[in-house]
């Protein structure tokens, strides 16, 4: 199960004059939480959110995006930005407050064959890189994306999301690695800061194209859909790797 907030907030101050960023919003969010929770999240070797910004500089508003894959944590996450009117985001020393919160929930399996069904006659479907994401091998963040370790990172995410109905094929995908491949591609490069380091990365967006069977399709198309709410790679709770999927 997904629970989906889309929270709008204001910025006293214009997007340019501050460097807010996925990562510093992280411990806000912490902070708005039983201490309990925010120490459990912490210890917790795969997080169960995935959260980012994006800044909307017409009106000093950011858009703060939380996906959250437990139910009780959704609960007392939705509880925390109903009560909470504003919040000093000290890392960036900024006072931010809650305009507007919206709440969607996807069940299941269902759900995401429902949204993806869009997909189902393309042959290419666009994948941009919203915020920096990065991808790791053999120990090292890669500068450019890497679709076997896209879907390979999307499949996992998936069977922890929805440990219900796990993929738990290898053939199928190894099937779906085999037939799928990246045809165009515009990035740059990107390094985000968090924790005193620098995890080199991307942004941008590239071209899926496929030569898969209808239902291998439908698979891919499900992975894709769900890389709008778990992210993409590494860091995806400290607001690295957020995904949009659209036609191309």
């Amino acid at each position: 199960m997904i629970d989906h907030f889309s929270v709008m907030l204001h910025s006293s101050s214009a997007p340019n004059e501050h460097k807010l960023n996925g990562y510093q919003i992280y411990a806000c969010l912490l902070s708005m939480l039983k201490e309990e929770t925010a120490e459990w999240l912490h210890e917790n070797s795969r997080s169960p959110i995935s959260q980012n910004i994006i800044t909307e500089t017409k009106d000093n508003s950011i858009l703060w995006d939380i996906n959250v894959f437990d139910e009780i944590l959704a609960d007392e996450i939705s509880e925390a930005l109903v009560k909470t009117k504003e919040f000093h985001a000290q890392k960036a020393d900024i006072l931010l407050s809650i305009d507007s919160v919206d709440h969607q929930r996807i069940k299941n399996f269902s759900d995401i064959r429902r949204r993806s069904s869009g997909l189902t006659d393309q042959k290419n479907i666009r994948m941009n890189f919203q915020t920096a994401t990065a991808l790791k091998k053999n120990g090292e963040f890669l500068l450019f994306p890497d679709m076997e370790l896209i879907l390979k990172n999307l499949w996992s995410s998936w069977n922890n999301i929805f440990s219900e109905t796990p993929f738990d094929d290898e053939d199928a995908l190894s099937l779906l690695v085999r037939g799928t491949y990246i045809t165009s591609y515009h990035l740059s490069s990107s390094v985000y800061r968090m924790k005193g380091n620098n995890i080199r990365g991307f942004y941008g967006n590239i071209i899926i194209g496929n030569r898969l069977s209808e239902p291998m399709k439908e698979l891919l198309n499900a992975l894709l859909v769900l890389s709008e709410y778990s992210g993409t790679g590494v860091k995806t709770a400290l607001g690295m790797g957020k995904t949009a999927i659209q036609i191309s």
